[in-house]
């Protein structure tokens, strides 16, 4: 179970939905229409300005190129070895 409640377009607090809408708009351009279903999205819609400036630096970590010199699935591998030591679910 999540400590911290993830916040996505059908959950989100009426003060922030017009915010998250808009985010979840750009996140589906930088990620596909998985976007919805990425955990780490949903915790930073918490905060929507935060999101604005963080989506993005998360794109570019998982993918390659934008400066990367490690293959995305060597990054995803190292997603997944943290998320088990941390007993976590990827």
């Amino acid at each position: 179970m999540a400590r911290v409640n993830l916040i996505d377009a059908t959950n989100a607090p009426d003060h922030l939905k017009s915010d998250i809408e808009t985010n979840y708009a750009a996140n589906d351009i930088l990620f596909g229409e998985r976007a919805s279903t990425i955990n780490s999205l949903k915790l930073i819609s918490h905060v929507p300005l935060v999101a604005r400036w963080l989506a993005p630096l998360i794109a570019a970590m998982q993918r390659n190129g934008a400066g990367s010199i490690l293959p995305a699935k060597l990054k995803t591998l190292v997603d997944i070895k943290t998320s088990t030591l941390n007993d976590c679910f990827y």
